[in-house]
């Protein structure tokens, strides 16, 4: 299981053992030193988990995770990294949005079981239907309708669809969406293009009230226009 790893952690030292680890095992991770980057490169990719500092410049761990979880990124699983080790330490962390917490110093097999942990427990109790304003995506059964008419899509429109119901109303980055359809195997640069022209005839012929909206430079959205009486 290849995962796309967000590491955040202001030691150099640190954060490269870590990489060259986790890189053995196939992860791909990007760096941040501080909390500022850490949600600028989230805003701008795709993770599949992040493993967190606390005591960091500009903005620590522990902050850097409320902002995160404010901005609906709620499907990220996060474990903190640290070497404040009380109870009330921990208690913290997890009040926070922290997912699990691993104190330094550690064993580089324990963190990466944690982690492959974490991402099948993750994905167990990762929801299977969602409602969102007459919408209805049964991922199980690839099954999609508006108002309770059949939107009819492929695998691959499905998929973008659940991402941006999942994220509604955020803004899905372009990365975020690659990255979740192709992980790093990214096909020419038009087929997301084409992908999501045909997501939006599909959309247009069953209903009037939602569409996808394009922001130049940061991704696309899913609209919601119901009318009220």
């Amino acid at each position: 299981m290849s995962l796309r790893v967000l590491l955040v952690e202001d030691n150099i030292d640190i954060a490269e053992n870590i990489s060259d680890y986790l890189c053995i095992h196939g992860h791909i991770v990007d760096f941040a030193y501080d909390g500022l980057m850490a949600i600028e490169l989230v805003a701008q990719q795709g993770y599949d988990i992040i493993i967190m500092d606390i005591m960091m410049p500009k903005l620590d761990g522990l902050s850097t995770i409320k902002r995160l979880r404010e901005q609906a990124l709620l499907d990220i699983p996060i474990i903190v990294l640290t070497a404040k080790d009380t109870l009330e330490d921990k208690l913290t962390g997890f009040d926070s949005g922290a997912d699990d917490y691993v104190v330094k110093p550690f064993a580089m097999q324990e963190l990466h079981a944690r982690m492959t942990s974490l991402i099948r427990r993750h994905q167990k109790s990762y929801q299977h239907i969602l409602h969102v304003q007459g919408i209805t995506l049964d991922q199980q059964q690839q099954r999609a309708e508006i108002d309770n008419t059949s939107l009819k899509l492929n695998p691959t429109t499905f998929k973008i669809m659940w991402l941006l119901t999942l994220q509604f109303p955020n803004v899905v980055t372009k990365q975020h969406l690659q990255h979740s359809l192709w992980a790093d195997e990214l096909p020419d640069n038009d087929i997301l293009r084409s992908h999501m022209y045909n997501l939006r005839k599909a959309l247009a012929a069953c209903s009037k009230d939602i569409s996808i909206v394009s922001h130049h430079g940061r991704g696309y959205q899913l609209c919601i226009q119901r009318e009220t009486a």
